[in-house]
């Protein structure tokens, strides 16, 4: 499935649009209307799986990043545990790191690192990833919050099919 401006890209297995009260529970939650590339991305992606990759500029040069496991506004059936739900993410991630205000969770590696958007009004549209045990880019080991992209679109359009087998973490 593909749609609108995340056109060039394919999911596997998006659970279907968000409804409004869905929506309207991801906003109460993170206490901020959620920007139209975001609602776009949720309509196209909800929950699926997306196998592209993200190549991160850094002074060490590109570090691949590979968001593959989307999260989701609904479960896919009752008996389903909470992992990754957007607003079980959330909950989670708030704390487990002290999440700052305004970042929601809206995808998984299949480890501990996350990628977000930035809701708050000084970023709002920003992507952001939490990226768990940087190797030497960084200068530390320990993972760290880092920008991604200005916003979603321009988070897709650096998006390249990842053509590389590798196993996944967690199944």
């Amino acid at each position: 499935m593909s749609a609108g401006r995340y056109g060039h890209l394919l999911v596997d297995a998006p659970k279907g649009p968000p409804t409004d009260a869905e929506i309207a529970a991801i906003e109460e939650a993170v206490g901020a209307p959620l920007p139209e590339e975001l609602r776009e991305w949720l309509a196209a992606f909800n929950g699926g799986t997306l196998d592209y990759t993200f190549e991160l500029e850094t002074e060490a040069g590109p570090f691949p990043l590979c968001f593959y496991s989307l999260y989701s506004t609904r479960r896919p059936s009752p008996a389903r545990p909470a992992a990754g739900l957007i607003l079980h993410e959330l909950a989670m991630e708030r704390r487990l790191k002290e999440l700052r205000p305004g970042l929601l969770p809206i995808a998984g590696d299949g480890g501990t690192s996350i990628l977000y958007v930035d809701l708050a009004p000084a970023r709002r549209g920003a992507v952001v990833a939490y990226v768990e045990g940087l190797p030497a880019w960084d200068g530390t080991t320990e993972g760290c919050f880092v920008g991604v992209a200005p916003d979603l679109p321009a988070y897709a359009a650096g998006l390249y099919l990842n053509t590389v087998e590798e196993p996944r973490r967690g199944g």
